[in-house]
């Protein structure tokens, strides 16, 4: 190898040891975008909660239950007793929203009932589930599962010492997609 040649060879690799690596200076990626629309959810209450006419007991005390099952109030412990007729119902909703999409139903846990004075009752609130799949599947209007309605019902307890009167209070139901 020649001098000239030898100057060159090593002129070459200095050059490339002291060049700077070519860095990509931008990228790019497609990404893509996406979106589920579906329709409202909705409920509407078709009757309340009502317990009908408790006669306290004489002594002692009693639970009175309206289960998300039936209409009728049951007397679980004590002597009170619940006069035939008038108005006895579970609360029930109908639920509507989209078709095959799972839903999450909330209840409080109590809600407290009032003679309009001092006087209070506290209910405990059970309802027939904390999530369902609405029926049919997408594109299409699903109600709630089984019958289409939805069920709370709720129990609580009197004494001897409960003061007669009228006692109403209200809560809130409330469903949401999942």
């Amino acid at each position: 190898m020649n001098a000239f040649s030898k100057i060159l060879t090593a002129a070459v690799l200095v050059a490339g040891v002291g060049a700077p690596a070519f860095a990509q200076a931008s990228d790019s990626e497609s990404t893509t975008g996406s979106v589920r629309i579906i329709q409202p959810i909705a409920l509407t209450k078709v009757t309340d909660l009502a317990f009908g006419t408790i006669v306290r007991p004489a002594s002692g005390s009693s639970v009175i239950t309206m289960s998300t099952t039936s209409n009728t109030p049951t007397v679980d412990t004590g002597t009170a007793v619940i006069v035939a007729g008038g108005s006895k119902t579970r609360a029930s909703y109908t639920v509507t929203g989209e078709g095959g999409q799972t839903i999450a139903i909330t209840v409080p846990a109590s809600f407290v009932m009032n003679d309009g004075g001092s006087n209070n009752i506290t209910v405990n609130l059970v309802s027939e589930a904390a999530t369902d799949t609405l029926t049919g599947s997408i594109g299409s209007t699903g109600n709630f599962s089984g019958d289409g309605t939805l069920y709370v019902g709720g129990n609580f307890t009197i004494s001897n010492s409960t003061v007669s009167g009228n006692y109403s209070g209200s809560f809130s139901t409330t469903v949401a997609y999942n």
